[in-house]
């Protein structure tokens, strides 16, 4: 009887264990789907047979040295997907102000298709609830936007259809010269989703060594990958790919050649001369002044984060490649 007793007490324990297994999984994997949506923006684009987002543009669709403009759709919108800290409020300035192109921002507590200032829709394009929003909304078929912009690569691809093509532009940043820069902005930047405060008892040598360092931002956000699912070749590959075929490559390090290119890339006119120069030169939006790296190149941290980083400085070494390949395209005194 206490065998009997016994079995049936192991029996219910097993059951209990598988319960409570069954439940972590579910809450994991519910937790997974929350970080996916976090990190990726929580939009998927369709693809063509080559797996690239099918509503971008090839950046050269012909041999010819023709701009954009010249080839393609009038009714294509300009696709910047920003990467943090690479002068990306001086670029959507520029674009306003200079150029006199209209892009999403919430400027408003809440998102709505009226305008909140000149060239300006409120709506958010940078956060998974704004793109979510938007793409219900049909943000790019409501022809109230000449750009989108957003942080999030493919749920940003997502956003565009077989009415609106995108053609995309970026601009790179050393992988260490960024992450620095990011460390630095998100323990002051109250103001932003990204904020962190705890950071602050942090020097970047320890928030590098730690868990919280998340490595490899540019090929995970092109290719889809996750934290912690570990890169290999093939994705640097289809990172590289992606870049070479769909995304005009812009540099911090040379930003007056990158809107040299990307005014001929896109056919923009200046409103009045010099203006996107003055941005550039006199009125730089968003600096982040901040101390150098200890140790510098070559340094123990430098080294550490080239290594953690591997990948996006394969990949940021490519970029500068093809901004040498489209400096060719685009010759100066052409």
């Amino acid at each position: 009887k206490q065998h009997q007793h016994q079995h049936q007490h192991q029996q219910q324990q097993l059951q209990q264990n598988d319960r409570t297994r069954r439940q972590l999984r579910v809450i994991d994997e519910a937790t997974q789907i929350k970080q996916m949506r976090s990190y990726l923006g929580g939009l998927y684009p369709p693809v063509d047979k080559d797996m690239l987002p099918l509503y971008l543009r090839d950046t050269f669709a012909t041999n010819e040295k023709k701009r954009v403009s010249d080839y393609m759709s009038q009714r294509d919108i300009v696709f910047f997907w920003h990467i943090p800290k690479a002068s990306g409020s001086t670029i959507k300035n520029i674009m306003n102000f200079c150029y006199n192109l209209k892009r999403a921002e919430k400027l408003k507590p809440e998102p709505s298709m009226e305008y909140a200032r000149e060239n300006i829709l409120n709506m958010d394009t940078s956060s998974p609830d704004g793109l979510s929003f938007s793409f219900a909304n049909q943000i790019v078929n409501s022809d109230k936007v000449d750009v989108i912009v957003s942080n999030y690569f493919l749920s940003g691809s997502a956003l565009f259809t077989d009415i609106h093509y995108a053609k995309t532009f970026t601009i790179l940043r050393h992988p260490i010269d960024l992450a620095l820069s990011l460390f630095h902005y998100r323990r002051k930047a109250t103001w932003e989703r990204s904020y962190r405060k705890d950071w602050m008892t942090m020097t970047f040598g320890d928030y590098v060594s730690s868990e919280q360092y998340m490595d490899n931002w540019m090929v995970r956000q092109l290719t889809g990958t996750m934290p912690w699912v570990p890169l290999n070749d093939s994705h640097l590959e289809r990172a590289k790919t992606l870049m070479r075929r769909k995304i005009f490559v812009g540099l911090l390090t040379e930003m007056d050649e990158t809107l040299r290119q990307l005014t001929w890339h896109f056919g923009w006119e200046e409103k009045t001369p010099y203006c996107a120069y003055n941005y550039l030169h006199d009125t730089p939006s968003n600096s982040n002044k901040h101390p150098g790296l200890q140790g510098g190149k070559g340094g123990t941290t430098w080294n550490l984060l080239a290594e953690k980083d591997s990948w996006d400085m394969g990949l940021y070494h490519y970029g500068l490649e093809l901004f040498a390949l489209q400096r060719q395209r685009y010759p100066l005194g052409a």
